[in-house]
């Protein structure tokens, strides 16, 4: 009959700990501590179990007609294409829809999300649930602007190489049990391979007698290298503790970060796919370089504007120019224009 080990374990555990209570109580003092036993792996709830967000979501897009356009201040010039017009028409369709499904997510988190373990196992299935309805719907913007050879795939993974804050904090998270089993485990099977018996060694008519002694030895050695990486995984309190610090809010606002910026993505991948423009959606060095040194008090003044033009009509999308826009030039009518346009708020 084979040797069913967690049941062994926890009784062996069970007996150690009510011998070590009992001790404890004897000398007034908490020395001896309790085995850990291994707990049956946690069953969740399906999904479509819970409560439904009852919210209609946002009706599909339709394609829309930019409009070229100037905006000057301080006697300088920025010129706004008719396809930059249009993608930043779409801008206000994708913060509306983004917020809906940040919202989604919200609501289903708070339903079924209440430990550590819940949290590792829901996130990836509501997260990417959003996620993937705001890369559809972005993808398809690529059709009006004659972009037909990038494959979804292709555009997906684009995204979730630029734009993964939630990701990156969720995969933290499971990081920390991951790393700290993983010690465990080797702890336990350096504690359990330390030293094995081999058979033989007892003469021949010994020779079983010795076999059966060292399958004995290994056994008992391989049970103490399995406490061992049993004792040392991550408990329930530690996991309770790392969840507690876990600042809810702040991985709400990477969620929704991630999704509106599904429409940087298909500004990047139209702008990759056409020779005609070279605006980027993403700072560059080029970009840091001249952001930095036109705060630079040494900065020629009489080339200012023109700096920042260059920066907008190739970084039309970096929020830094724009505060420093306002800095430089302060809250005129032309800034406040320039700003709500470009920025959206």
């Amino acid at each position: 009959m084979a040797l069913n080990f967690k049941n062994v374990y926890n009784k062996f555990a069970q007996v150690n700990n009510e011998f070590n209570r009992s001790i404890n109580q004897a000398i007034g003092k908490d020395v001896f501590k309790e085995l850990k036993e291994i707990e049956e792996p946690k069953e969740f709830t399906p999904i479509d179990q819970f409560p439904e967000f009852d919210l209609p979501e946002p009706e599909q897009w339709t394609d829309k007609k930019g409009v070229s356009k100037e905006f000057i201040f301080e006697g300088n010039t920025i010129y706004v294409s008719e396809e930059l017009d249009k993608l930043i028409q779409y801008r206000r369709d994708f913060r509306a829809a983004a917020a809906y499904y940040a919202s989604r997510f919200q609501f289903k988190y708070n339903n079924c999300v209440q430990d550590f373990d819940s949290f590792v196992n829901y996130f990836p299935a509501i997260y990417l649930e959003g996620l993937k309805a705001m890369l559809i719907r972005a993808y398809s913007v690529l059709l009006p602007f004659g972009i037909f050879t990038v494959s979804m795939e292709e555009f997906e993974q684009s995204h979730l190489r630029c734009y993964r804050r939630a990701i990156d904090s969720y995969e933290t998270m499971v990081g920390i049990e991951k790393k700290k089993n993983e010690i465990a485990e080797q702890s336990g099977n350096l504690v359990g391979n330390s030293v094995q018996m081999q058979g033989g060694g007892f003469g021949f008519k010994g020779a079983m007698k010795g076999a059966a002694m060292a399958e004995a030895f290994n056994i008992g050695m391989g049970f103490l290298g399995k406490m061992v990486a049993n004792q040392n995984k991550m408990s329930i309190e530690e996991k309770e503790k790392v969840f507690e610090t876990f600042k809810q809010e702040i991985f709400f606002q990477e969620v929704y970060s991630d999704y509106v910026n599904s429409f940087l993505t298909m500004v990047q991948t139209i702008y990759d796919n056409n020779e005609s423009d070279n605006i980027k959606t993403r700072s560059t060095v080029e970009y840091n370089t001249m952001i930095k040194n036109l705060q630079n008090p040494m900065f020629p003044k009489e080339k200012i504007g023109t700096a920042l033009v260059t920066l907008i009509t190739n970084y039309p999308f970096e929020n830094e120019t724009y505060d420093f826009l306002k800095q430089k030039y302060g809250e005129t009518e032309e800034i406040k224009d320039i700003i709500k346009y470009f920025v959206g708020y």
